[in-house]
């Protein structure tokens, strides 16, 4: 990153830009001032958007300052790879950006002109509160039309420590990362980068989407996420359905009633899986001041095709029942994704799952089918029908071709699964703690136990288990099963801390999710 008072401590070439129109005539005028010359460039366009743009360079480095009152859309004209657009700490811009598709591959960044001391350091959390006076905002003046919208090809642009407000009404997304439509891959956006920027919608009607990231070499880091909620229909912090990644979304805090974020769920003319994707370190979240009131509430996160996705290390919070059973998370595949759309090579990993009716649905049974999920290493309590209007189950699966669930702490007050459907094949569940409560392993029309894991689960391993309150005649003798939840020897259960004691007689057996919750969630 540059630092911009640095920059402005060297000696200086100024340009000032007074329009944006490229047809109109540029004139060059020497001037002397103090006994130096100074280059002035004129468009002939005084007054008209794009006045008053300032270049400043210093060897390679140009800043290309854009004063409240002057175009983001002239100077982004103007741009050229490695140069730093500068918008004016606290200012706000009202324009529909596009980005154009530049030549080479040096990011063209778009910052505030606050230093980088004045912001947070970098991979640390931005906090709009603490920094709003920084921050330049950027707000749609058009429509239904995004503030920024990248298409045909553009890439390598980078933000950093920007604002951007809802749109007109709350409609579609605040950043739209290409549209679904294109034709060749040569037409998707790329390398395009948000570092410590700030996006929320409107208090009283929300906001359908923050970003739709379709596109490729796609980074959203270090950055806040608020109040993306709508009524009578989903919303998204982010997400992603037609661009097969990579893609970073780390270390952010994403408020979405709907999904935080969602993976598919709408088609690709280029037939694109989504994925290729690492979700780690952020915190996904509802506010409970949502509860009860217009706002559609479904999952945290929310996959309906994708491949190849880690989702790691995150913080999930607050999660109920109401256009949906309470679901925190759902591994799916959908029709909507398209009719040939699959979902793949999934994992989740050293995830903090906290408050929810309840955890996990799995259903391959549309489209091309699911394959391969992993379930490893996560703390899942508070997982209520009696807090959140759910069913209080783990998990409730169906039709899937490999799932491995593998030391897991779950506190939940419903059974184990909720099986229905065609089977689960290659199904390991090992070295997890869970309840049995009432009915344990369920499967649809059988009840509980050995009939439920037959049919739905045929083959399935499942050893060196604690299951609370189960028995060895419904899961065998390779599992343990302590009567109450006392006999587990769980660090400070009431506070949160789910490892396990080391006089516990279960930790030696490599039982149950090994996570710190202070971690969970990224800073």
């Amino acid at each position: 990153m540059v630092n911009v008072m640095s920059v402005r401590s060297k000696p200086v070439e100024r340009k000032r830009i007074l329009g944006p129109r490229l047809f109109l005539l540029f004139a060059a005028v020497f001037v002397a001032v103090s006994g130096t010359l100074a280059f002035v460039a004129y468009s002939g366009g005084l007054g008209i958007p794009g006045s008053g743009i300032e270049v400043v360079e210093s060897g390679a480095n140009r800043i290309i300052k854009v004063p409240p009152g002057a175009s983001i859309q002239a100077a982004l004209g103007r741009a050229v790879g490695g140069d730093i657009i500068e918008l004016r700490a606290g200012a706000v811009y009202r324009e529909s950006l596009k980005l154009p598709n530049k030549p080479g591959i040096e990011f063209i960044t778009i910052r505030t002109s606050a230093s980088d001391a004045q912001l947070p350091a970098a991979d640390t959390r931005l906090d709009p509160k603490k920094y709003a006076s920084v921050l330049p905002k950027i707000v749609s003046n058009v429509k239904g039309e995004p503030a920024v919208l990248a298409t045909n090809g553009a890439h390598h642009y980078r933000f950093i420590g920007i604002e951007f407000g809802p749109t007109i009404e709350g409609l579609y997304n605040i950043i739209q990362l290409g549209t679904g439509e294109e034709r060749s891959v040569e037409d998707l956006p790329h390398h395009i980068e948000f570092d410590r920027v700030y996006l929320y919608g409107s208090p009283t009607e929300g906001q359908r989407r923050g970003i739709a990231a379709n596109g490729r070499h796609i980074k959203i880091v270090n950055s806040h996420f608020s109040d993306f909620k709508r009524e009578g229909e989903e919303s998204q912090a982010i997400a992603v359905w037609a661009a097969d990644g990579p893609i970073e979304i780390v270390n952010n805090y994403l408020e979405a009633a709907a999904e935080s974020i969602l993976f598919g769920g709408a088609t690709s003319s280029l037939g694109l899986i989504p994925g290729n994707a690492i979700v780690r370190d952020n915190w996904l979240n509802k506010p409970l001041e949502w509860r009860n009131t217009k706002w559609v509430v479904k999952n945290f996160l929310e996959i309906k095709s994708g491949q190849s996705i880690k989702i790691e290390n995150n913080l999930m919070t607050n999660n109920w029942a109401m256009a949906q059973e309470g679901n925190g998370l759902i591994f799916r595949t959908a029709n909507d994704s398209g009719t040939a759309s699959f979902t793949q090579d999934i994992e989740f990993v050293n995830n903090v799952v906290r408050g929810t009716g309840s955890a996990i649905t799995i259903d391959g049974g549309e489209a091309g089918g699911g394959r391969r999920l992993t379930i490893r290493n996560n703390v899942f309590e508070d997982v209520t029908s009696k807090k959140w209007d759910g069913r209080g189950y783990f998990l409730k699966p169906s039709t899937w071709d490999g799932v491995l669930v593998e030391n897991n702490t779950v506190i939940h007050d419903g059974s184990v699964t909720i099986a229905y459907g065609k089977p689960i094949k290659g199904f390991i569940f090992r070295n997890n703690i869970v309840f049995n409560n009432e009915y344990g392993f369920f499967g649809d029309g059988l009840g509980g136990g050995r009939p439920a894991i037959a049919r739905y689960f045929p083959g399935a391993l499942i050893s060196n288990n604690v299951i609370v309150g189960g028995n060895a005649g419904d899961y065998g003798g390779s599992n343990f099963y302590p009567s109450s939840v006392g006999q587990v020897g769980f660090n400070a259960l009431l506070q949160g801390d789910l490892r396990l004691r080391a006089d516990s007689q279960f930790l030696k057996r490599g039982i149950g999710a090994n996570l710190d919750p202070k971690t969970a969630g990224g800073r």
